[in-house]
């Protein structure tokens, strides 16, 4: 005990003499701080100003250089005014120098307070950009040179920052910048992680004194690496140097003849103004170029045909034209839909994606007519609803339109679909939009929805609206409808409802209520509803003692095999996926010998749960996730999703789903339950359910108004019989925006960055169905068709020189469901997933201007390369292997 004692005595001595000599090179510093400043008083000190900006390694640059002449006019004590004169300027790029002309001779000045600069004084007649640059020369002059060594916050060209100073020498200090206000100025962007954007940013500002105190040098060094979330490998790097060089002392100046250094500043003011130390942005750096929205489209006919949906070219066509309508107005909108008719399908999709009132003003104008609305003019409506439930920052006033409209009365039972669009839509858009709790919109919407829930009327209606919102004050109305719904359809609505809600939503009381449903603890659920209770109860990640409950209920009485077989594949899935989950199932399974062992774990329904990976670096890394669950041999309730991943965010970008119901009476039972006894599932419905069948359909996470393919066996038969689905038919043909973001970025030497992304996918989704009631078998094929694009442009520079990055991805994905059913004699159902070759091409362009000067230069820069992903099909099952090998044997 003495020994250690005596060691950490010895520890703390050794830790104290170390600090010593940094401890007396701040007392140094300090002392020096007390007697001079980086410009002594009275005297004029000459300059070489030097302002380099550069695009990633190749070194697509600029380089803005001016004589320097600071002259100390006015001081006392620890305050100071300096004026500053630029002369001699020049802009430099790829060894081009132009000589500027108009930069104005007049000269700035900065207010120091005890050796800080505070505030600049600049003619009323500089623009933004020059003004910037003031700003920047004046904070490069904010030197604390009796700081402690902590993180501090300082205030400069970059808003408020976390500072920290290191000492190097008597003359030498280092200053690091981080987390600065102005490096991340967002217009707009995705709430998604994985269909946003990542930002790293950091500045180091290196000073050199001389044994005086006199600044001899100050050089700053910065980086702003901006890229793709879901592709770190797609982005720019933008490097920004900032040095101020002492070149030579001059005579000394004669001072302004003011008590006060208020006074002094009041003196400038007939021609100048107080302008604060933090920058804005120069908004000339994102100024689009002088055309119209109409001419626009007019260049792009080819491109925005019907024929392109499902192509890149069409996406890649969509995100050019969304900025250039962003800043539209009403008028001009209408008269391109009235003059370009044969491409409202293609523009209805743009006016969504625009998020603008205009816009939105623009559509229900030209597409809406009350009672006289045609029924194509409501589906082009309904279009425009559907584009527009994936926006990020819709204005506010298309909430309140919205939910103003939903209180008229229906003119035509013809618009109940277009009520449905308009209810989905606003819940969206009010989840996107992130309002406050205390929101008096969010609070009427939310109560309208409740009361439409607790109705009889359209029940399924509001749930899905719910599941749209996606409010935790609805939590409880919706697992009181999920548990005490009679109607099964109600009570899956519910849960699919609480599945789309973030698991951390949830509580121990709520886990309880979820395991009453899956467990069937108080009365019998639909199969859907405890297969959707399973997934969320997995979802709030189950303890050991949870999951071997789970792994108990495996070997229980229960007849209903296929959800077993939904719970086994669920649980192997997520083991694939989670090294954790995969240790505590492995350790719960051999604890379980009446559980491990064939008889319970072997394959005995046709119900799939898997996921598998799309693609990967470096394209993007996206999967699918297929569940497809079977009742009595027949498809009950499938879906297919596509993730799109960035680190461990993930993303839904579309989903597809199929429901049906009442069919097995149509196709026969022989195969259910094969080769057990007769006795009746625990969750087989009490009373004959109506033959049903539909298509729900979800684009990034917003839940679209369901597809009604029949209802009833007469408009069943009326397929069968009449082969109108054995024709390829259209189920959602659309161009919706993912990727919407858009930034401002201010760097130390006055110059704005602006960089915005935008993402589009244009989706061809077509499927048929042949059925044979002679042969007793169905064939079902679903292709889809998606073209992806994402174009990212940034635009850095000041009134002298830009420079210009546009990165461009196009991909074409492509993926098809093939399902074989025959039910001849024993039920067999094959299901086939297949994805052909995939190329994802990459365009880099960087351009540098030289602007405004005696002879403007431009110079462009062209890469591209391609990444081509072998075609896959994809293993689903050793039990799908053994049907399809069945099946086509017998073909």
């Amino acid at each position: 005990m003495q020994r250690s004692r005596q060691m950490k005595i010895k520890n703390q001595r050794r830790n104290s003499f170390s600090a010593l000599p940094t401890l007396l090179l701040l007392l140094l510093l300090s002392l020096v701080n007390c007697f001079a400043s980086l410009i002594p008083t009275g005297s004029q000190q000459l300059y070489q100003l030097s302002s380099e900006v550069s695009l990633e390694v190749e070194q697509v640059s600029y380089t803005f250089e001016s004589q320097l002449r600071i002259r100390s006019v006015w001081s006392d004590a620890e305050d100071q005014l300096l004026e500053i004169k630029l002369s001699e300027s020049h802009v430099k790029a790829q060894q081009r120098v132009r000589t500027i002309l108009s930069l104005p001779d007049r000269p700035f000045y900065v207010a120091l307070v005890k050796g800080q600069p505070k505030q600049v004084i600049a003619h009323t007649s500089r623009d933004q950009s020059l003004l910037n640059l003031e700003r920047g020369i004046a904070s490069l002059l904010q030197l604390r040179r009796d700081s402690s060594g902590q993180a501090e916050t300082e205030l400069d060209i970059s808003g408020h920052c976390r500072v920290e100073y290191k000492v190097k020498s008597s003359t030498r200090l280092e200053k690091t910048k981080r987390d600065c206000a102005l490096w991340d100025l967002r217009v707009s962007y995705h709430p998604e992680q994985a269909l946003g954007v990542a930002q790293h940013s950091e500045q180091q500002v290196n000073y050199e004194l001389s044994a005086e105190g006199v600044l001899l040098k100050a050089e700053s060094l910065e980086t702003h690496r901006l890229t793709l979330a879901a592709k770190p490998d797609a982005g720019s790097l933008v490097r920004g140097k900032l040095l101020l060089q002492h070149v030579a002392e001059v005579e000394q100046v004669e001072q302004l003849q003011q008590e006060t250094l208020s006074a002094a500043i009041e003196s400038l003011l007939e021609w100048y103004r107080v302008f604060e130390l933090e920058a804005d942005v120069d908004g000339s750096i994102s100024k689009l170029k002088e055309q119209t929205l109409q001419s626009q489209v007019e260049g792009n006919l080819e491109q925005l045909q019907g024929k392109q949906v499902g192509k890149s070219s069409l996406a890649t066509t969509f995100v050019q034209l969304v900025p250039l309508a962003r800043i539209t107005k009403q008028p001009e909108f209408e008269s391109l839909l009235a003059s370009q008719s044969q491409l409202a399908a293609q523009l209805a999709d743009l006016l969504g994606a625009v998020q603008t009132f205009e816009a939105h003003n623009a559509s229900f104008s030209h597409f809406y007519k009350g009672a006289g609305t045609t029924a194509e003019s409501l589906e082009l409506l309904e279009k425009y609803l559907q584009s527009l439930a994936v926006a990020t920052h819709p204005e506010r006033r298309i909430l309140e339109h919205l939910y103003d409209f939903l209180q008229q009365k229906l003119p035509h039972k013809s618009h109940v679909k277009l009520w449905d669009s308009v209810l989905q839509t606003l819940a969206t858009l009010t989840r996107q939009s992130g309002l406050d709790v205390n929101d008096q919109l969010l609070q009427q919407i939310r109560n309208y929805l409740l009361e439409g829930l607790a109705s009889t009327h359209n029940t399924l209606l509001y749930t899905r609206a719910l599941q749209n919102l996606r409010d935790p004050v609805t939590i409880d109305a919706l697992l009181q409808q999920a548990l005490q719904a009679k109607q099964p359809k109600h009570s899956v609505a519910a849960l699919q409802a609480l599945k789309s809600f973030p698991a951390s939503s949830y509580a121990e009381p709520h886990r309880l209520q979820f395991a009453s449903i899956f467990y069937q603890r108080q009365r019998r659920y639909d199969s859907s509803a405890r297969t959707l209770a399973l997934d969320i109860l997995l979802a709030m990640r189950p303890s050991a003692e949870q999951l071997g409950e789970l792994l108990d209920y495996l070997a229980s009485t229960d007849r209903q095999f296929e959800i077993k077989t939904y719970v086994l594949q669920k649980l192997r899935m997520l083991a694939e996926i989670c090294p954790r989950f995969r240790a505590m199932f492995q350790t719960a399974l051999r604890q379980r010998d009446h559980v491990n062992n064939y008889n319970v774990l072997a394959q005995r329904g046709l119900t799939t749960v898997l996921t598998r990976q799309l693609s990967s670096s470096p394209a993007f890394n996206e999967t699918l996730l297929s569940t497809q669950e079977v009742y009595q041999g027949i498809l009950k309730r499938g879906s297919v999703e596509f993730l799109l991943h960035a680190g461990r965010a993930e993303a839904s970008s579309f989903k597809l789903g199929i429901y049906t119901a009442g069919l097995s009476s149509f196709v026969g039972d022989s195969a259910a339950d094969e080769g057990s006894d007769q006795i009746p599932p625990d969750d087989e419905p009490e009373h004959e359910e109506t033959m049903t069948a539909g298509m729900e359909i979800s684009v990034q996470g917003a839940q679209l108004r369901p597809l009604i393919f029949f209802s009833g066996q007469t408009e069943l038969m009326g397929h069968v019989w009449g082969g109108s689905a054995s024709d390829t038919t259209p189920a959602y043909q659309a161009t919706t925006l993912a990727q919407d973001h858009e930034q401002y970025i201010v760097l130390a030497s006055g110059a704005t960055l602006h960089w915005r992304v935008l993402g589009a996918r244009s989706v061809d989704l077509n499927g048929k169905v042949n059925f044979s009631l002679w042969n007793r078998n169905a064939q079902t094929e679903i292709q889809q068709n998606t073209g992806t694009a994402v174009v990212a442009h940034l635009a850095v520079g000041f009134t002298y020189a830009k420079l210009e990055q546009r990165i461009e991805l196009r991909h074409e994905p492509k993926l098809s469901l093939q399902a074989d059913l025959d039910f001849y004699s024993d039920m067999k159902l094959c299901m086939q997933l297949e994805r052909p070759e995939q190329l994802l091409t990459q365009s880099n362009t960087r351009s540098v201007y030289l602007q405004s000067v005696e002879k403007p230069y431009a110079k462009h820069f062209l890469s591209t390369q391609t990444q081509k992903s072998a075609g896959r099909t994809f293993v689903l099952n050793q039990k799908n292997n053994e049907m399809c090998n069945m099946i086509l044997a017998n073909s």
